[in-house]
């Protein structure tokens, strides 16, 4: 493996988590399921009531 190929597959790794991180979650993060739309326009879990953008951290995030 050259030292070109692993500057790719970092780039790449650099690109895919910058993606991620400009994504909403798509599951609640307490118990895995999906998030579902509410009326006002936010996305909330079911089963315990957490709510995207009220209730999520980025700092937490920001190395995934």
């Amino acid at each position: 493996m050259s030292w070109e190929q692993l500057r790719s597959i970092a780039l790449a790794n650099r690109q895919e988590q910058e993606f991620w991180a400009s994504q909403p979650p798509r599951a609640c993060p307490n118990d895995g399921t999906p998030l579902l739309p509410a009326a006002d326009g936010t996305l909330r879990c079911q089963h315990d009531g957490w709510t995207y953008q009220r209730d999520y951290d980025a700092a937490s995030h920001a190395g995934m």
